[in-house]
């Protein structure tokens, strides 16, 4: 299912783009480049009539992302613009606050997605080859593959990982012709661990001193530079 999902929405797009191949205007492209990810969120414990919530933040992972796009102009200043893309997120060496809960220290976790986005997209004509303009929108991401590297050695989590994502994308940049350069802000919205493993492993290890109550709500964030071509 991992590997026929992607497959379908890349599917998907290709078929909606040629469909719409010969309208006037429409442009397709290639993009890629670096991206700059955190974990934020926050954990709750509750045991024995004891209970605990902490925020953590954790440090930037550096990965890169890559895809393909179609803009699809609505007048001479706005434009749809579908797009997916491979991309990794996720978090380095956890800022503390909840490290007894959801232990990120000194550990870097990449998060490997396939995002879909939908973006509407603001175009500002300038005199010349230069152009900037303004995107907005939101995307469904699906994961492909989770990993943490701690003290020489590498963990898949990704049966700890929620399968899909979802959050809101902004973002701005200046066509140079056919070349253009971009930064874009991703704030996720979904809790993208699945915390019913935790509450049965912890459940599981110390079920017979009474139910344990454990939520932890752990979003991606981060940043995106990216360069590319249309046609």
């Amino acid at each position: 299912m991992k590997k026929l999902l992607p497959a379908l929405l890349i599917g998907c797009l290709m078929a909606f783009g040629f469909t719409d191949v010969q309208a006037q205007d429409t442009r397709f492209g290639l993009k890629g480049g670096l991206n700059f990810f955190s974990i934020k969120g926050e954990a709750s414990i509750s045991f024995m009539g004891f209970s605990e919530t902490e925020t953590f933040d954790s440090g930037t992972q550096m990965g890169f992302h890559g895809g393909i796009f179609m803009e699809k102009p609505l007048n001479d200043f706005l434009s749809i613009q579908p797009e997916i893309n491979f991309i990794q997120k996720g978090g380095s060496d956890s800022g503390g606050g909840a490290d007894d809960f959801v232990d990120f220290s000194d550990e870097d976790v990449t998060l490997s997605y396939i995002d879909v986005p939908l973006l509407l997209k603001v175009n500002i004509p300038l005199d010349g080859n230069l152009s900037p303009f303004l995107t907005a929108g939101g995307y469904v991401g699906y994961l492909l593959d989770a990993k943490v590297q701690f003290d020489g050695t590498e963990e898949n989590i990704t049966d700890e990982v929620k399968d899909i994502s979802y959050g809101m994308l902004f973002g701005a940049g200046v066509n140079f012709g056919n070349f253009f350069v971009e930064l874009r802000y991703d704030y996720g919205l979904s809790n993208i661990f699945d915390t019913d493993i935790f509450d049965e492993e912890l459940n599981g290890d110390l079920g017979d001193f009474g139910d344990i109550g454990f939520d932890v709500s752990i979003r991606n964030r981060g940043i995106s530079l990216a360069v590319g071509i249309m046609f």
